[in-house]
């Protein structure tokens, strides 16, 4: 169990500050690219809002449907995909109906996220230990929370494109991916989770000590 939560704990510590970017990103991206006024701005970001409601009734759906890890790992292949097409091809100030349908696709995946997040690091908690690892949960969604946008303005001041900028946010998902990948199947989480193994492997090398 141990195992699992550093897995799930690494790859929390890369996605949650890419998925938070978005915010800092996509203005930076909509105002420069698309050159939208304010009124504009607002209503791209209404329309995220918006799309996550459908978005997290997806995240139930699909988690009930197969589990919730499944449906997370789905969440990250195609929010990866989904970047791609929305900042390579649709970077065009001509292109501003696309620009509200890519919100709306963004605003989706968001919705999609967060809910399965929670609920994943929530079930496979240990009993008895919620307290300490939520907290530890807390740390690991900002410890990084600085580096994606870091990476963005240090690749807008040396003139790479805007559109390769959002595109470097991928590669914090696909981190995220590899160590979802990586970890225990889902069943064997919950049953780790139920009998809290983790304290029972702390306590035998309190024992040993």
């Amino acid at each position: 169990l141990l195992y699992t939560l550093l897995l799930i704990c690494l790859p929390i510590c890369a996605l949650l500050p890419a998925v938070a970017s978005f915010v800092a990103v996509s203005v930076t991206y909509v105002t420069e690219v698309f050159e939208f006024n304010s009124t504009q701005l607002s209503t791209i970001f209404l329309l995220v809002i918006l799309s996550t409601i459908p978005g997290s009734y997806f995240a139930k759906w699909l988690a009930n449907r197969y589990n919730a890890m499944i449906a997370f790992k789905i969440q990250i292949l195609s929010f990866i995909i989904v970047n791609f097409v929305a900042f390579l091809l649709v970077n065009s100030p001509d292109m501003e109906i696309a620009a509200y349908v890519t919100g709306m696709f963004w605003g989706f995946w968001i919705g999609w996220y967060y809910p399965l997040e929670k609920l994943i690091y929530a079930v496979i908690i240990p009993k008895g230990q919620e307290a300490e690892l939520a907290g530890f949960f807390m740390y690991c969604t900002i410890i990084l929370s600085w580096l994606p946008p870091l990476v963005f303005a240090l690749m807008n001041e040396a003139d790479i494109g805007l559109h390769w900028g959002g595109v470097h946010l991928n590669i914090y998902l696909f981190i995220g991916l590899v160590c979802f990948q990586l970890m225990s199947p889902w069943e064997v989480c919950l049953e780790d989770a139920k009998t809290n193994k983790l304290r029972m492997v702390l306590k035998n090398d309190d024992s040993a000590a």
